[in-house]
């Protein structure tokens, strides 16, 4: 199901979410959920270590998101709040985790990976409300590199054009993963700014569009090998 007064921002590094998330919500009078990098313990130990602490890491972010999703959650069905317009869902942490995960120096181990999937299917996907519509903006990764060069954040420094298009592959597999799932998704051409007036018709426009959700968006597995499926207990021979 989806919560209704509940808008994602989705988009690569460096295209504009947070602007737009403050902007949005405060035309809807909603309440802006902003992504909090300030209070991550294991961010500067990540950028001295990744292999060490990539998994502690994506945990923590998993953690975090969490707990912020039930607590607006919870505001919106009390009554407490219209609604809230949040850049970067919880949704899209898999994402961040599948890339570290296939990095060529595998920062998160196989075993990591998919018991952090395990915990976010656990967590996420039998727990959690969809968004009533999700905002993608889309932007070619050679734009969003210059707008990071732009804002000069010193964390942001080693994101490299490669990186971007990766992440961009990545994220356009999650849309449709979510598509896939009946949630309705908006997505704008943000190569250009559009004006606020008209990104505020096109949600209204498309939060009164059908949804049907047909599943979960499950992250994929990475399929067992020959040994593995040999070891296989017969209890476990199917999937949920």
């Amino acid at each position: 199901m989806f919560a209704e007064g509940y808008i994602g921002i989705a988009g690569t590094i460096g295209v504009g979410k947070s602007t737009l998330t403050k902007q949005l919500a405060e035309a809807l009078n909603f309440e802006p959920i902003m992504e909090e990098v300030k209070g991550n313990p294991y961010l500067d130990l990540f950028y001295g270590d990744m292999a060490k602490y990539g998994t502690m890491m994506q945990v923590w972010l998993l953690n975090h998101r969490f707990r912020q999703h039930r607590e607006f959650v919870s505001r919106i069905s009390l009554g407490k709040i219209r609604g809230v317009v949040q850049d970067r869902t919880i949704w899209e942490d898999t994402i961040f985790a599948r890339m570290l995960n296939h990095h060529p120096d595998k920062i998160i181990s196989d075993m990591d990976y998919n018991t952090y999937l395990d915990l976010f299917d656990n967590m996420v996907l039998r727990e959690l409300v969809f968004p009533q519509l999700m905002i993608y903006l889309e932007c070619r990764p050679e734009s969003a590199l210059e707008r990071i060069k732009m804002r000069g954040r010193n964390m942001e420094t080693g994101i490299t054009l490669e990186y971007l298009r990766a992440l961009d592959a990545n994220y356009q597999q999650f849309i449709s993963e979510m598509e896939n799932a009946g949630v309705r998704v908006l997505r704008i051409n943000w190569e250009e700014f559009l004006p606020l007036t008209e990104v505020v018709r096109l949600v209204h426009e498309y939060s009164l569009k059908p949804s049907s959700f047909t599943k979960w968006v499950r992250p994929l597995r990475k399929s067992r090998s020959a040994s593995e499926e040999a070891l296989r207990p017969v209890s476990e021979s199917a999937e949920v």
